[in-house]
């Protein structure tokens, strides 16, 4: 449908999300992004490297890991491999569509609908008990060979089934939550752990502030990363819903599903484990969430729909209502930018509301006191806006509190 024609108040917040990814892919980027640098103290330019470094304990001594390091050279899998990916988007994120395709989606969304069954999912120990190996293998050919499974008719376990699941997620070259959000993660561990560890008051303020940051980084995950981790939540977040019969927490599954969602691979065993053990508890707050860590955080979905509705009034205009807003200084949405790049002057002449709704962040970041947080949020911004810096917003923008 096309959008300009629609009615936006029919659609709710993750269809627009998904429509405006898929139609704009850079804008939406940057602008989940930018909602992103609010939550969290973070340059996310940083998504676009390859590999991050990995500082760890080990016998009371700080080591750092890096597997582009001389000494820390593989195979080229994971982020190796997604240094120069030219994938959907141009960023590592989206390296392993070819790893996660349609096929391998429904074999293991397959194993998920046999593993929610009730019978399946109060069995005791569920995806921490290992079932018959010669039963898993067979399993895994079925799978390989892209073959009807029919598990309730050939005799595989819940246990088989949980085991070949978790396997498949660990053979991944990249963790399903990607390398390049590495950074973002080593930020959002300790709200989480402060949070549901009790070290700290769980306010409102405080839970949102974490669940945003959770909804954000996830709306940049490339989509079939995207969809197999609803899969995965869903699945988890019922088994930890009979923690009574199978005596599975969240806390449980955390531990062991933590390696195959966020740890990178190669990873030596004591970093591996220490990193395993910081990260453990997003996954333990995203399974207690449940699918709501997959809604649209309320602010970025207002200027999701402000986006769309200005593309729609556009779009009806006529060229000489056009013409008139843009030699107008009175238009709603008419945005006066300065930059050291005169292209990009000449281009922001011409922007739409969501243009006007980052000026508008930036005159906010402008009045914030002075601290490395304000310093790298003013650079991304000037390099969004072609190396230049927004230094005024007029009309009706800059009235805006």
């Amino acid at each position: 449908m096309d959008m300009e024609y629609a009615n936006i108040n029919e659609f709710n917040d993750r269809d627009l999300a998904t429509r405006m990814r898929n139609s704009n892919y850079e804008k939406y980027k940057s602008l989940v992004r930018m909602h992103l640098s609010f939550e969290l103290e973070l340059n996310t330019d940083e998504f676009d490297m390859p590999c991050h470094e990995i500082v760890y304990e080990d016998k009371g001594k700080i080591k750092k890991w890096n597997r582009l390091s001389k000494n820390n050279r593989g195979p080229a899998t994971g982020c190796t491999a997604g240094a120069g990916s030219k994938s959907a988007g141009n960023s590592p994120t989206e390296t392993l569509q070819q790893q996660i395709d349609a096929g391998f989606l429904m074999h293991l969304e397959e194993l998920k609908e046999f593993l929610m069954l009730e019978k399946n999912l109060t069995q005791e120990g569920l995806f921490r008990k290992t079932g018959a190996v010669s039963r898993q293998n067979e399993l895994r050919m079925h799978i390989q060979h892209d073959q009807p499974l029919d598990l309730e008719l050939t005799g595989f376990s819940a246990h088989d089934c949980a085991t070949v699941f978790k396997s498949f997620l660990a053979d991944l070259p990249e963790p399903l939550l990607t390398d390049a959000h590495y950074p973002a993660h080593l930020q959002i561990a300790p709200l989480s752990q402060a949070l549901m560890g009790g070290q700290v008051a769980a306010t409102a303020e405080r839970q949102q502030h974490l669940l945003n940051s959770v909804q954000l980084l996830l709306l940049l995950l490339p989509e079939e990363h995207r969809e197999l981790l609803q899969h995965i939540i869903k699945m988890l977040h019922s088994v930890a819903a009979r923690e009574e019969s199978n005596m599975m927490s969240a806390e449980n599954l955390a531990i062991l599903f933590t390696p195959h969602l966020i740890c990178p691979r190669q990873m030596p065993p004591e970093a591996l484990h220490y990193t395993a053990k910081k990260m453990s508890s997003i996954v333990s707050y995203m399974i207690q969430q449940g699918l709501e860590i997959f809604e649209v955080p309320g602010k970025l979905a207002t200027d999701i729909r402000a986006y769309f509705l200005e593309r729609k009034r556009k779009k009806t205009m006529s060229p000489e209502q056009t013409l008139e807003e843009s030699i107008s200084d009175d238009s709603t949405v008419n945005t006066v930018y300065t930059f050291v790049d005169r292209a990009a002057t000449a281009a922001a002449n011409n922007s739409n509301y969501t243009d006007t709704a980052l000026a508008q962040l930036y005159a906010h970041i402008q009045s914030l006191p002075e601290s490395s947080k304000k310093r790298r949020l003013i650079k991304q911004f000037n390099k969004q806006n072609g190396q230049g810096t927004p230094l005024q917003v007029i009309a009706r923008s800059s009235s805006v509190p």
